[in-house]
């Protein structure tokens, strides 16, 4: 008899795409999958490799109560948010749930000690359904094929403005670089942004207007991917791509750094104060660490990845 999963995860981009690696071990033990996830996500959704089925929070949640608890051998929370338990628990069926550590994150933000550094999510989101991990490539169901192969891609966007360089930062950092190899990757809020940086560097690809899935495949056949704390980010380290992440109001204790760790990596932490928030905001009384994020140690990472000298 084939096993039934319901995984739950809304959102968002990222954090859809670090369930990859527990759904492909899920997999490889024979289940089928249901993932719910809210609709403005589903098209990150469908890019999970071994998701069997997507339903919509919106649309499928009501009826799925009623049926969840004869349907499926196996529910996993992966959410883990008062919202994703109230619901749960109405299905009244013994769930596997993701357990968010608010307390151990408060303290840290608090005193920005690595004592209370926490696990990678992707190894919590592992503990929650059971599996053990695989640190091997992570493939995703990318139908485009990528428009240029071999280019350093510049992640431009962000979530927040703690995740996210002024387009003189990014000239520092990129103007030494042969234009025609340089990708700006980001989303339509970015365009302007990108404008700026392409009125200083002509040369280079604006491809802030390309979908997820087209930017995933850009990801993917890139050199080297630079970006703050962005989906992308998460994707390129899931594909082994060569990456430079870089971080300001985040930071890497917080669970949400590159997974798995690889030896082409580099992570570039400001020399503010950080963390400042889970999300990437930037508190009113407070500087946005991302304007002190030193340029010149971005550039000399992306020398040594380029050259071949990976070891940390």
């Amino acid at each position: 008899m084939m096993h039934k999963v319901l995984l739950i995860r809304f959102s968002a981009i990222g954090d859809l795409l670090l369930t990859a690696p527990v759904i492909r071990e899920l997999k490889k033990e024979g289940a089928h999958i249901t993932l719910l996830v809210k609709d403005q996500f589903r098209t990150t959704a469908t890019l999970l490799e071994g998701v069997d089925a997507l339903l919509s929070w919106e649309k499928d949640s009501k009826a799925l109560l009623k049926t969840a608890a004869s349907e499926y051998h196996r529910i996993i929370d992966l959410q883990g948010t008062a919202q994703s338990k109230r619901y749960v628990r109405k299905i009244k069926f013994k769930t596997s749930t993701f357990k968010k550590p608010y307390l151990r994150r408060m303290f840290l933000l608090l005193t920005r000690s690595n004592t209370f550094a926490l696990t990678p999510v992707v190894e919590r989101y592992a503990e929650a359904a059971g599996v053990m991990l695989s640190k091997d490539k992570v493939t995703f169901n990318l139908s485009d094929v990528a428009p240029f192969e071999g280019k350093i891609v510049a992640v431009i966007g962000g979530s927040h403005e703690g995740k996210r360089l002024l387009a003189k930062q990014w000239l520092e950092i990129l103007k030494s670089k042969p234009q025609e190899e340089l990708v700006l990757l980001g989303g339509p809020g970015d365009r302007q942004l990108a404008q700026e940086i392409k009125a200083e560097l002509p040369g280079c690809t604006d491809a802030t207007h390309t979908t997820i899935e087209e930017g995933m495949a850009i990801v993917s056949e890139a050199k080297l991917v630079i970006s703050g704390d962005t989906g992308f980010m998460h994707a390129a380290a899931l594909m082994h791509v060569p990456l430079i992440s870089l971080w300001g109001a985040t930071h890497p204790m917080l669970g949400f750094g590159p997974w798995p760790q690889q030896k082409n990596q580099r992570e570039v932490i400001t020399k503010g104060k950080t963390p400042l928030s889970k999300h990437g905001k930037v508190p009113q009384y407070a500087s946005n660490p991302m304007r002190e994020l030193d340029t010149e140690e971005v550039k000399t990472a992306i020398a040594e990845i380029l050259q071949g000298r990976t070891t940390p």
